[in-house]
This record gives structure tokens, C-alpha cells and sequence, in this order.
């Protein structure tokens, strides 16, 4: 039997959680039957970690057998006080789309402990909110900078868990569900709900890119490229929108499609060096080719430079470990997905890469607090910006930021040589 007591809560946080929820939460975590709820507190986590919810603590102060403990739990939910955000949320389908990745899909993968976890576990869900497990309170993970560029010893604990995410994809089809595919089983959850030309958010997005490559590129001085771009950068974009589509041609898996920094926690021995990486936010979570996660974890999280010089060696890393992965689970990598598939889907499968990129470095790599002050100061603005039209505002820091400046022109030089060949 359990009992509870003591509970606070305040403001729009009043009625998040009840006492019933809070039990079955710990309930979930602790596997345990016995116990006693003291007490529990809901407080918002401060800055502005996501776009797309609400991010709190649930602390909970809880008995059993004689012993008392603290338990700290992450809690996602479809915002509160925006409500311009959460109508927004609630038609794309997001918050609705992770809440049943959670419950129905990754539930279902397991192979999420020790050295093999990649995700935080999750202890409930319901439509408008999800519990998982703190993992900078109970594992020590830590995000980093928004301006670091990740090196060798990150990116490899990133792929490793990247592969691990993939290889129990493969598993849960081949070996769990009869070679039944996740797109077939789940078509109503792993719809396309970031890359349509109703979503406001991506088509401010795609505009910001073509304004940043003909105002702020080096290619725009020359007359001929820019009237070449001014032409067709638009319909070379817009490609995007066909190769999003789940493909029988090759090997599909549950693919991320959004490890850039703040969806990647590292955990970090005494000398600072990253020791293990999970990932974070399912939102927006397709069946694809896995080369598209390969692709963005590499262009979201390291500067060209690093990219280029570093490429083949973080291909053949990625495919050693979902080959050895696919081993435990005594699956066939080369029948499976052999590494000459993944180098064919790299060529038909980039764009996606220098679009995301565009589109997410062009409101993360913001100076910091420009978001937040925007969104509490200028609300309306703010959705402006997010939703409709963002061109004036990557326009003016690239034009005031030298850390904007340098990454999003490297980001949209890069993708121009690859559309023009320039």
C-alpha cells in the first residue's frame, strides 16, 4: 500500500502531476511495490533548453522499508503558459509523435543498460506530458556548450550510441516482430512532422537559408552565381521534401533525425574525458536509411574543417560498431546492412544533412539569451520568427556575431558547393 502527503506544487504547474501519477512513477523507477510517498515538489528547470515543451523537475521524497531517499525524476510536457507554442505543438503532432515513440516503440527495443544505455529511460507518459529518468542527477550526464565543436573521444561515444539505437531497431524488426517493418507497424507514430511545407517552423527555416546564401555568402558577389542561386536554390531545396520518405530500396532503421548539442549528455571521468553519451528528445523520429543520423550527428555537432578531415574515419567507425551490435544480436551485418549500402545512401541522402543543418544552427548558434529574452519580452515576435519569417533575424547576427557569422556561413558555403558544384 502506498500514501501520500505534502505535495506542492505552484502556478501552472497546480494540477501537472497527481499524487496517483507521482506513486506509479516511482513505482516504475524503483520497481518496487512498498512504499510511502512523503512528499513531492514539480519546480521548472531554468533556461531555454527545447523549442518545442516545458522542462521541469519532479523531486520526490520517498519511504520504503524504513529507509528514506530522494528521487529526482525529468519531466517533458506540452508547454503551459505559451499558447500560441502549444496549439502549434498539438497540430504538428509533436509532443504526440515522442509520447508514442516512448510507450510503444522504445519500450519495446530494451537493450538500453551499462555500457549499452543510449537513452534515459522513461517511467510514464500521457498525452501531454512525459517522465523519464534524470540522468544528470542519477548518472552524473552533462550537456555541453552550445559553442563547442565536438572532437574524436565525443563523437565516438555519439556513433556508439547512434549505432546501439540502430542496431536494437534491427533487432526488434529481424528478430521480435517477424521482419515486420517499424513504418508498417507504426504508421500512425512515425509520420513526417518537421519536413512539410505546412510547417511553419521548417519553411522559415528553408527561407533563412536562401537569405543568409544571397546576402552572406561569398558566392553572392559573384553576379553570375547569385543570379544562378536566385534562379534555382529554391527548387534545389525543395528536393528535400521527396527524400524524406521511407524507401524499400534500402535498409531502413528508427532514425533520430535531431543529435545536435543540446539532445546529446555526456558523462565524464575525473579528468574531464566524455566516458559514456545518451540521447535525448524522440520528436521527430522517422524509418529511414541510418546514414541521415550519421550525416546530422557528424554536420550538427563538428565545423568543417574537422568534418573533412575526419569523414571516412567516422564512417567506418559507425559501421564497425552497428556490425558488432548487430553480432550480439546474432544478425548478419553484411546480409543485413553492409557498409557498401550505407556509402550509397551518403551520396542520395546529404541534402538532408546541409538542410538540417542550416535550418537548426540558424537558431541555435543565436546568441545566447536572444531566444529567451525574445520569447518572455516580444512574444509575438517571437513566433514571427520561429514560424513565419526568421530572414531578418539570421540576417542581423550575421551580421553582429562573429561566432553566428563564421557557422552559419561555413554551414551555407557548404551546402551551396555541394547544389552548384561552385
Amino acid at each position: 500500500m502506498t500514501t501520500s502527503s505534502d505535495h506542492q506544487v505552484h502556478g501552472l504547474y497546480h494540477d501537472l502531476i497527481s499524487a496517483g501519477e507521482c506513486e506509479q512513477i516511482v513505482r516504475n523507477s524503483l520497481k518496487v511495490e512498498e512504499f510511502v510517498i512523503l512528499g513531492f515538489k514539480l519546480t521548472k528547470i531554468p533556461g531555454h533548453l527545447g523549442f518545442l515543451g516545458e522542462y521541469l523537475h519532479l523531486n520526490v521524497e520517498v519511504e520504503t522499508n524504513g529507509q528514506r531517499s530522494s528521487q529526482r525524476y525529468f519531466i517533458k510536457s506540452l508547454p503551459l503558459g505559451d499558447k500560441n507554442q502549444r496549439e502549434m505543438m498539438e497540430e504538428m503532432g509533436f509532443f504526440r509523435k515522442e509520447v508514442r515513440v516512448y510507450s510503444e516503440i522504445l519500450s519495446k527495443f530494451g537493450n538500453n543498460e551499462g555500457s549499452s544505455k543510449w537513452r534515459p529511460d522513461c517511467y510514464y507518459t500521457r498525452d501531454d506530458l512525459i517522465v523519464l529518468e534524470d540522468v544528470k542527477w542519477r548518472n552524473g550526464f552533462t550537456m555541453v556548450h552550445y559553442k563547442t565543436a565536438l572532437d574524436q573521444p565525443h563523437l565516438h561515444l555519439v556513433l556508439d550510441a547512434v549505432a546501439q539505437m540502430h542496431a536494437c531497431s534491427l533487432n526488434h524488426e529481424y528478430n521480435l516482430a517477424g521482419r515486420r517493418r517499424l513504418d508498417e507497424s507504426h504508421k500512425d507514430v512515425l509520420f513526417e512532422a518537421s519536413v512539410s511545407r505546412d510547417n511553419g517552423w521548417f519553411m522559415a527555416g528553408l527561407s533563412g537559408i536562401r537569405a543568409i546564401a544571397l546576402n552572406g555568402t561569398k558566392y553572392c558577389k559573384d553576379a553570375a552565381k547569385k543570379e544562378l542561386m536566385e534562379k534555382e536554390l529554391e527548387g534545389k531545396l525543395n528536393r528535400v521534401f521527396d527524400i524524406v520518405k521511407p524507401t524499400h530500396q534500402y535498409q531502413n532503421v528508427l532514425v533520430h533525425r535531431d543529435i545536435w548539442l543540446n539532445n546529446v549528455m555526456f558523462q565524464f571521468n575525473e579528468d574531464q574525458s566524455p566516458t559514456a553519451c545518451v540521447l535525448l528528445d524522440f520528436q521527430i523520429c522517422r524509418y529511414l536509411p541510418p546514414i541521415i543520423d550519421f550525416l546530422l550527428t557528424l554536420y550538427l555537432t563538428t565545423r568543417r574543417s574537422h568534418r573533412d578531415e575526419f569523414f571516412d574515419h567516422y564512417l567506418n567507425f559507425y559501421h564497425d560498431q552497428l556490425a558488432t551490435k548487430l553480432r550480439t544480436f546474432k544478425l548478419d551485418p553484411e546480409q543485413i546492412l553492409p557498409k557498401s549500402q550505407l556509402e550509397t545512401t551518403l551520396k542520395e541522402y546529404r541534402l538532408i544533412a546541409h538542410v538540417f543543418t542550416g535550418i537548426y544552427l540558424g537558431l541555435t548558434n543565436l546568441p545566447a539569451n536572444v531566444l529567451d529574452d525574445l520569447h518572455q519580452n516580444e512574444p509575438e515576435r517571437y513566433h514571427r520568427y520561429c514560424n513565419e519569417n526568421r530572414d531578418e533575424l539570421m540576417l542581423r547576427y550575421l551580421r553582429e556575431d562573429t561566432f553566428y557569422r563564421e557557422t552559419m556561413t561555413e554551414c551555407v558555403e557548404e551546402m551551396l558547393e555541394y547544389l552548384f558544384e561552385f
